[in-house]
């Protein structure tokens, strides 16, 4: 009886380990460098908010995204700024430069 107890207890462990790794790998493998992105083109983004404008439940930010900084466009409000977040969205370009039009901004815990 002991043992079943004992090996539930280490597949759940396992389990669970497997999960938090996967937590911590998904942003690295779907952050996407602007350098790589196309009009048009829905991405994902990882990184850290550096600056955060809120009106009337619209978001301005910039995301900084491992050296690299993008600006983010969301309807919608955002966590503080310090947060990781990884965004979803579709890349557009004006006159000056590219942004982000997040379809979806998620605060993200921790990474690997």
């Amino acid at each position: 009886m002991k043992k079943r107890t004992s090996r539930k207890i280490i597949y759940i462990a396992i389990l669970i380990i497997i999960i938090l790794v996967s937590y911590g790998i998904i942003p690295l493998a779907l952050n996407t460098s602007e350098s790589s992105m196309h009009n048009g083109k829905s991405y994902y983004i990882y990184g850290n908010i550096t600056g955060l404008i809120t009106v009337n439940n619209k978001t301005f930010m910039t995301v900084n995204d491992y050296g690299n900084t993008i600006d983010v466009f969301y309807n919608g409000t955002a966590p503080a700024t310090g947060s990781y977040v990884l965004v979803y969205g579709v890349y557009q370009t004006n006159i000056l430069g590219g942004y982000i039009q997040a379809r979806g901004v998620y605060k993200w815990y921790y990474t690997i």
